[in-house]
């Protein structure tokens, strides 16, 4: 086949959010509820001095809360920065919207993707709470290293053992 015949498909370069233009930024950022605007703004340096998390947004965001019927924290809440304003129930809120823990199961109950029905059945619900990740990952590097440790003695063992047979019929 003459490869002057072959049709070459000019490589489709692959975009990114970086790539865009910094005004696209700034007004995608403006779509953002509070908990993604704040993750988005600590991605990089450049999205922490665009990206606004300031107090009509934190407000915006609890008035969605209420309006919604879900939790709200009911003790004095400092809008001064983001580090005040995330204090312990601010962070178990966006601990359970991030694990998706307050969608209702049925179409278009996803409060975190709008318009789209929460996937909760695709992670169970024992993986889901509070810390379990974090318990399987520390203990993860601890039974990796037990059982390396238990599998170079066991093939210690058997292989001291075969050596004791060879010799004992040896002898």
């Amino acid at each position: 086949m003459d490869s002057s015949s072959l049709h070459e498909t000019p490589a489709v370069p692959s975009l990114n959010l970086m790539d865009l233009p910094t005004e696209l930024h700034l007004h995608i950022s403006t779509f953002l509820p509070y908990p993604d605007a704040l993750a988005l703004k600590h991605t990089c340096r450049h999205f922490y001095s665009l990206v606004y998390t300031g107090v009509h947004l934190k407000v915006d965001w609890f008035v969605e809360r209420f309006s919604q019927k879900l939790d709200c924290p009911m003790e004095k809440c400092s809008f001064r920065t983001d580090e005040a304003f995330c204090n312990k129930t601010i962070r178990m809120i966006m601990e359970r919207r991030r694990r998706h823990l307050e969608c209702r199961a049925q179409p278009g109950g996803c409060l975190v993707i709008e318009g789209r029905t929460c996937q909760k059945d695709l992670i169970p619900l024992w993986m889901k709470k509070r810390g379990r990740w974090e318990m399987i990952r520390s203990f993860g590097n601890e039974a990796l290293i037990h059982g390396l440790i238990f599998l170079c003695v066991f093939l210690l063992w058997n292989m001291s053992a075969r050596l004791l047979n060879r010799a004992m019929v040896t002898v």
